[in-house]
């Protein structure tokens, strides 16, 4: 596992800030999604970004939250670190943490009218989510595992960095189990991912 996405992980939480584009603005194009990825002070820690071409373009307008994604995770320094990728599911949609092509570890949607999730980590059902449809401005997604809480999911960070992001929708993992794997909170990672595409991306 690359040093810097390490170090990215082992963050006590990872801020995900969505970047807006003009034309979405504007216009009501949807482009490819963008992301800054910070620390809870502030450091910057990474970004990412949808990729597709052409092709990708024209599925997102067609197909809207339902398509296939492919988000690249790059470092500081402009390496590629890591992939998530989503493939094309009208219902129950999931995600794969992948990291050199292999697959770390992968986050499905379970049911269709509730907000709940599974979550596997090489191979074993490790974690669940199930968030309630009934939440306002602040939304919380938080992730049990063998019935305890060891990390939460939120749209809308409140710590500090609430002031500088005001164009988009921000995200936050945090961490509550400092024992958690690199694997388990890379995963984590990714399922915050999905549930912007999932939960929040215009259908």
């Amino acid at each position: 596992m690359d040093e810097e996405l390490q170090d990215m992980l082992m963050q006590p939480a990872i801020v995900v800030n969505q970047q807006v584009e003009l034309s979405n603005v504007l216009i009501g194009i949807d482009a490819g999604n963008k992301y800054s990825l910070h620390s809870p002070t502030g450091q910057q820690l990474g970004q990412s970004a949808e990729v597709g071409g052409v092709g990708g373009f024209i599925m997102r307008q067609i197909f809207r939250n339902a398509r296939s994604a492919n988000v690249k995770v790059f470092g500081n320094k402009g390496t590629e670190i890591a992939e998530m990728r989503k493939p094309f599911k009208f219902i129950f949609s999931e995600i794969a943490a992948t990291i050199g092509g292999a697959e770390v570890g992968r986050a499905k949607r379970t049911s269709w009218i509730g907000r709940n999730y599974t979550i596997s980590v090489l191979g074993v059902p490790t974690f669940t989510i199930q968030s309630s449809l009934f939440q306002w401005k602040n939304f919380r997604f938080n992730v049990m595992k063998n019935g305890v809480h060891v990390a939460t999911i939120m749209k809308r960070y409140e710590g500090a960095l609430k002031m500088m992001f005001t164009q988009a929708d921000t995200f936050t993992v945090e961490f509550h189990d400092t024992s958690l794997s690199l694997e388990e909170r890379f995963t984590l990672l990714g399922t915050t991912y999905l549930i912007d595409f999932d939960c929040f991306e215009q259908r």
